[in-house]
């Protein structure tokens, strides 16, 4: 199995990367953190234009007709930047509406896909409970990331999958101050809100639920690459005793782990992708195990990285705790390592 990037994918990687170095360099990303959801405004649209909503969508639907794989060089640069905004669950729903009929579904497919609809994903592991019954949808959520600004919800459940335009009255949207500046919270009031139902079943939602969780360690992963390029760029401007700080074991070794750390998250999370796209048998198994690598690993090179810069590392005009929030947004999004672990215990019980 060959798991280095095409050339149709590396093309995708440096349009992408080109794409938020001029639209969301660091600067501006502090900026929008500070400023509310319709900030990100042009840059969505922006997004839209290049088609990165629609990599994973087929042509017929109005996407670019690429795959999951493609998708994965999407959020790893997504995730290098820190860029803010509810990428996953407009990603997501491009995906769920894609295989929907009715008008009024292909229109918000559409306005998806065209960077005009933000999508705010409401995962399965949060609470309290949302109760979704005969096409309404009632109930509160706590702590939904990017839902600030979001034009609707998709709800992924258990049981099910629905989507929910975000109608005055029926959905309130309650911001919430968040660790990560760069990664809005808010509080969810659902009263009776009409959804459509996109799936029903167990087995959709679960792999709908795969497809969630190794796009967020793709996303993992840039920030994980990002640590060790700061450090490494820190290690060899800064001088301490006449030479530069990257030239002192205690440093060097720590960026040799940190860079170690990278490649493993790196591989768990591609090959999992790879099992997702391919519907293999081993696919939760997979994720489950690219999750925890990948969380771990951003943990502790985002600490790695504060370290690294010294005194500086600690301050706010540094970018390196931003990732260290991130990091931390991340082990709690689509289960928790512990979760992970749990259910990889279940498995080798099973068999």
């Amino acid at each position: 199995m060959d798991l280095m990037l095409s050339a149709d994918q590396e093309a995708i990687q440096q349009t992408v990367r080109s794409f938020l170095e001029k639209e969301l360099p660091m600067a501006r990303v502090r900026a929008l953190a500070d400023a509310g959801p319709e900030a990100i405004e042009p840059v969505w649209r922006a997004a839209g234009e290049l088609g990165f909503f629609g990599l994973g969508v087929s042509d017929a639907q109005g996407g670019v007709g690429y795959a999951i794989t493609e998708e994965m060089v999407l959020f790893e640069e997504l995730g290098r930047a820190l860029a803010p905004g509810p990428w996953l669950g407009t990603v997501l729903a491009a995906h769920a509406l894609a295989r929907q009929t009715g008008a009024e579904l292909a229109a918000a497919r559409q306005r998806i896909l065209a960077g005009e609809l933000h999508v705010a994903l409401v995962e399965r592991s949060g609470a309290p409970t949302l109760h979704v019954a005969n096409g309404r949808v009632s109930g509160e959520r706590a702590n939904v990331a990017g839902a600030n600004g979001a034009g609707a919800l998709l709800i992924l459940d258990d049981a099910g999958i629905a989507f929910v335009p975000c109608k005055p009255g029926a959905v309130t949207i309650e911001a919430r101050p968040s660790m990560d500046p760069t990664r809005t919270i808010a509080h969810l009031t659902l009263r009776d809100a009409p959804c459509a139902i996109l799936a029903s079943d167990r087995e959709t939602a679960a792999a709908v639920g795969r497809e969630a969780t190794v796009l967020a360690c793709a996303e993992a992963v840039g920030g994980i690459q990002r640590t060790v390029e700061m450090s490494v760029e820190y290690s060899k401007v800064r001088h301490q005793f006449g030479k530069p700080i990257g030239s002192f074991q205690a440093v060097k070794h720590r960026c040799a782990d940190m860079a170690m750390r990278a490649e493993a998250a790196r591989s768990a999370m591609t090959y999992a992708v790879v099992s997702v796209r391919d519907g293999a048998a081993d696919a939760a198994f997979q994720a489950a195990v690219a999750k925890i690598l990948c969380a771990n690993a951003y943990l502790q090179n985002a600490a790695d990285n504060v370290q690294n810069h010294g005194g500086m590392g600690f301050t706010w005009e540094c970018d390196a705790h931003l990732y260290v929030k991130r990091a931390r947004s991340f082990e709690l999004t689509l289960g928790s390592r512990q979760r992970q672990l749990d259910f990889i215990v279940e498995q080798f019980r099973a068999a």
